[in-house]
């Protein structure tokens, strides 16, 4: 991939839920917790600088913040953070985020969720394409998550 390809991050996938499932899944915080693997509490509202900590075998107990876009019902839920793995002793705070938005729409059997993780261009050149890397796979893995949480035998 050249440098320029590594941009956004689009995924989809087609979830064998109803809408209001998928949009309850991603956008309550007990729920969302469950599947991403993460330990977080408040409440997903525009606005919102939530911290989480991560759950997952490999990357227990890192943590990253995650601030809320927007949220309109059934269709998008936003947020900005900063993407990939956070180095030990690493000040982020400068560096630019990304945005990652969930896009819902109705599809035959189930609900069409589209996810785009998008500004890694605005990443400096010596991080972005790892975290790219990092955050593909990520995307991938928590897809496949959120379709067995919320799928026919959920």
């Amino acid at each position: 991939m050249i440098p320029s390809e590594l941009s956004k991050i689009e995924k989809q996938i087609l979830l064998r839920a109803p809408r209001e499932r998928v949009w309850r899944a991603i956008t309550n915080i007990g729920e969302f917790s469950k599947w991403f693997g993460v330990d977080t509490a408040g409440v997903f509202e525009p606005g919102a600088r939530l911290q989480m900590t991560s759950t997952h075998e490999g990357h227990k107990g890192i943590e990253f913040f995650v601030i809320i876009e927007q949220m309109e019902p059934m269709r998008l839920f936003s947020w900005r953070w900063h993407p990939g793995a956070p180095q030990p002793g690493v000040d982020y705070s400068t560096e630019p985020t990304t945005l990652v938005q969930f896009q819902l729409e109705d599809a035959e059997h189930g609900t069409l969720l589209t996810v785009i993780e998008s500004g890694f261009d605005r990443l400096s050149l010596g991080r972005r394409a790892k975290v790219f890397a990092e955050n593909e796979a990520g995307w991938e893995f928590e897809l496949k998550s959120l379709d067995r949480y919320v799928g026919p035998s959920a």
